[in-house]
């Protein structure tokens, strides 16, 4: 069987046809958007799919405390007391 024509992007991982892009942020406001199949998309919050590579990365990450560490540095936003 041959089959012709545009078939949308590829998995970057095995070659099948990509649903999803990479959503790991690469620096100045981008994204990996490596494509992705699904089962090679993992989905690391609602709708946001890390590619293998960068999941590992991500668990490295997370294993040694740094989300613990960037959410300790989250300052709350508080609105001046004449706009409330």
């Amino acid at each position: 069987m041959f089959l012709c024509g545009e078939f949308g992007p590829h998995c970057g991982a095995c070659a099948s046809v990509g649903d999803f892009l990479c959503d790991f942020p690469v620096g100045d406001g981008k994204t990996c958007d490596m494509p992705l199949c699904e089962s090679h998309a993992t989905e690391v919050a609602p709708n946001v799919h890390y590619c293998p590579g960068h999941q590992v990365l991500w668990e490295q990450f997370r294993d040694v405390g740094g989300v613990q560490r960037e959410l300790e540095n989250v300052v709350p936003f508080a609105r001046p007391k004449e706009d409330r």
